[in-house]
């Protein structure tokens, strides 16, 4: 115990700023928060419905050169416009890399994209991350022909993270052409009505 009148030690200072950021908010871990932790409060959506139908897990053919009748025109897609806008964001990625993984009788694929421009969006994704390509999806024969000629591929990918049974949290994309034609429609599609 102290003597009267002496000076009690002060608690070192990392000590007391810990102590802050442990219980300024009612006891929640608030300082640093990593961004697991701030994502933690975005509401993400069960994938079902409309919203697996707009973030398929798919490729457009057109993005890989197998739109041979030229139909892909991304100015009159209504689902291009949709995914625009309700997505948590539009990115330029580039593939960097495409694994296997054996599911049964066929292969699922992991491809891992690595962002190069933000076109849209309120969220901030990793710059790297890794979607999936099940045999459920239509783009499973895409991926399979090309698998390794994937790597290096540029598109530009309409993601939202929605929440699994699991409990995890999965990301799910369309991935569309990289031209200046699907820029232009996205732009459009997220423009503010009244400057359209």
């Amino acid at each position: 115990m102290a003597k009267p009148g002496a000076r009690q030690a002060r608690p070192p200072l990392v000590a007391v700023a810990l102590a802050g950021c442990l219980f300024g908010l009612g006891g929640t871990a608030a300082c640093g928060a990593s961004s697991d932790a701030r994502d933690a409060r975005h509401m993400a959506a069960s994938y079902a419905g409309r919203q697996a139908d707009l973030f398929d897990d798919s490729i457009e053919p057109a993005a890989v050169g197998l739109d041979y009748d030229k139909g892909y025109s991304p100015r009159l897609d209504k689902t291009l416009r949709e995914r625009a806008q309700v997505g948590d964001a539009v990115l330029r990625v580039r593939v960097s890399t495409v694994t296997a993984r054996p599911d049964g009788r066929h292969a699922r694929y992991e491809l891992e994209l690595h962002t190069v421009e933000k076109l849209a969006g309120k969220r901030e994704l990793p710059t790297d991350f890794v979607v999936r390509v099940s045999k459920s999806s239509d783009s499973h024969g895409i991926v399979k022909n090309f698998e390794s000629r994937l790597v290096g591929y540029a598109f530009i990918a309409f993601v939202r993270e929605f929440d699994h049974p699991s409990g995890e949290r999965q990301v799910h994309f369309h991935l569309a052409p990289d031209t200046k034609e699907v820029k232009t429609a996205v732009g459009d599609a997220v423009l503010p009505s009244g400057l359209k």
